[in-house]
């Protein structure tokens, strides 16, 4: 499978394997998960379920303020999810952020890690169900009553 990335997810690997930063970002329900691995003085990763941001600019000054012990951020790797969020799992993109989280050496981490995915299919689950039940949906079109 493809996941929408073209022949895979093997380019935003790449990226992920390098990266202090990062947000995965799920339009479809207009959420993202934020991940900073920089540590300082005993601080601990930052794994944070968050409303997307307008652009790049808006999250790395978010993240500033969250952090606020730490620099602004230089760089973030933002990776656009349009497919289910159970699917980054399976697309392997989820262990491999998991991984770089592992490496930070703060492995309590990981289950706030855990945590945000079960907040995120929980979201999408909702979303889904509005879809389903019309609430904060609108028909663009009806069909004729008669």
């Amino acid at each position: 499978m493809d996941f929408g990335y073209g022949s895979g997810v093997d380019g935003v690997f790449k990226f992920i394997s390098n990266a202090d930063v990062m947000a995965v970002f799920f339009p479809k329900f207009g959420q993202s998960v934020v991940i900073d691995i920089r540590v300082k003085d005993g601080e601990p990763p930052l794994i944070k379920v968050v409303p997307m941001a307008r652009s790049i600019a808006d999250r790395l000054r978010s993240i500033k303020r969250m952090r606020p012990g730490l620099p602004r951020p230089q760089d973030i790797v933002a990776v656009p999810w349009v497919g289910y969020v159970e699917a980054i799992k399976t697309s392997g993109l989820w262990d491999k952020i998991a991984d770089r989280i592992e490496q930070s050496g703060y492995v309590e981490a990981l289950d706030k890690f855990e945590q945000s995915f079960d907040e995120l299919v929980g979201m999408e689950r909702r979303e889904l169900a509005q879809l389903i039940m019309g609430d904060h949906y609108e028909t663009l079109w009806a069909r004729p009553s008669g």
